[in-house]
């Protein structure tokens, strides 16, 4: 056979159609995972930025007393060296009704010896004897600013529009360890209008360095 022959014979025919159906196989599925592809990245969220942002000042003698709550528990146990269990169990359930879903801080690592926190038999609980925590009833401390910020979206977002409120509690005494500390308290209005707890930005206690759970006098 000669290869003019070979080259119009029937299997090779057969096989050059073999090859075209591949290859436009071959090219619908690239085609297929580029629109896949392109159908993914149009699906994803756009970043939606909102239109108009104010910030204006919350009433401070409110923010004070939103913040003297959590901070009379605190103040409370401080002035003491040890606490029974059962004073510990409803000082943490009280803190924590305080402040809505702020979860639970790890008192065994700042407030409380950790060994006493974490066994159970332990009845007495013994302070941490070099951490402090600054509460809105030590000298020094206040509440230096309360402000709301307002968020706004364009109507086709606007189930983003939301409050929130930041209360900052701050040492402005002359204690040069303690200068520029500050704890912001942070709150989200909620679809009822209350403000609800959300987290807190900054430093919640010192340890070391000298410090002791009566580190500054009391009011």
């Amino acid at each position: 056979m000669t290869i003019d022959e070979l080259k119009n014979s029937d299997f090779v025919k057969m096989k050059n159609r073999e090859t075209k159906r591949h290859v436009i196989y071959a090219t619908i599925v690239v085609l297929l995972i580029i629109c896949a592809v392109v159908y993914f990245i149009s699906s994803l969220p756009k970043h939606i930025e909102p239109i108009r942002t104010e910030v204006v000042n919350f009433d401070m003698q409110t923010a004070k007393q939103m913040i003297e709550k959590g901070d009379k528990l605190i103040s409370d146990i401080e002035v003491k060296d040890k606490i029974s269990r059962q004073e510990y169990n409803q000082f943490v359930k009280k803190y924590n009704n305080v402040y809505d879903g702020k979860g639970d801080v790890p008192w065994g690592n700042t407030l409380f010896n950790y060994k006493d926190v974490e066994d159970s038999k332990i009845t007495t609980l013994h302070l941490s004897e070099d951490n402090f925590f600054p509460t809105i009833y030590h000298q020094g401390v206040e509440i230096v600013s309360a402000k709301v910020t307002n968020t706004y979206y364009s109507n086709e977002y606007k189930y983003f529009d939301g409050s929130s409120l930041t209360i900052r509690e701050a040492y402005v005494g002359s204690d040069v360890k303690l200068k520029g500390w500050y704890l912001d308290y942070i709150y989200d209005k909620n679809d009822k209008g209350k403000w609800v707890f959300y987290s807190n930005s900054g430093s919640m206690n010192f340890s070391g360095d000298g410090f002791k759970h009566d580190y500054l006098k009391l009011k």
